[in-house]
């Protein structure tokens, strides 16, 4: 199996975004008012997507312990097939969107991340930024986290 990761057409991350952020609900609760203009990545395993994510700028507001960062991007609708989770796909996707708010000159990448995902993320070089809290749309515990661009940690 190979895996394929490149940007993507926001219309090919809809199922997937749907089916593990939003199962249950209408599908207009996947899409969000930034993704025309965003990045798009999305990872196929044999012509079928398994992973996908996508980044856009969105200044951040600040954090206890992070100042506000008007030039950051935001990473929004990670989503990784179940089945294919702790396999790497969502690491390569984190991976090739990083490299794309970078390349953009984006100082600090954000999110608000489910708290059950934080290990993922912090394995990732990720840091909480803030307290938790209960999305409306997901009623699922986040919290928010940064990831610094413009300092390289090797």
């Amino acid at each position: 199996m190979t895996l394929v990761v490149r940007r993507a057409r926001v219309e090919e991350t809809f199922p997937l975004r749907h089916a593990v952020l939003r199962p249950g609900r209408p599908v207009t609760a996947s899409v969000y008012a930034e993704d025309q203009s965003a990045v798009n990545i999305g990872a196929w395993a044999d012509d079928v997507l398994v992973g996908c994510a996508t980044f856009f700028p969105d200044p951040w507001a600040g954090g206890p312990d992070e100042p506000p960062e008007p030039a950051a991007w935001r990473l929004r609708g990670m989503a990784v097939e179940p089945t294919r989770q702790r396999g790497g796909v969502g690491r390569r996707v984190l991976e090739a969107g990083v490299d794309a708010a970078r390349e953009a000159g984006a100082p600090l990448l954000w999110a608000n991340a489910r708290t059950a995902a934080l290990p993922f993320y912090e394995a990732q070089g990720w840091r909480v930024a803030g307290p938790e809290f209960i999305t409306a749309d997901t009623g699922l515990p986040h919290k928010p986290i940064v990831l610094r661009l413009d300092k390289r940690v090797d």
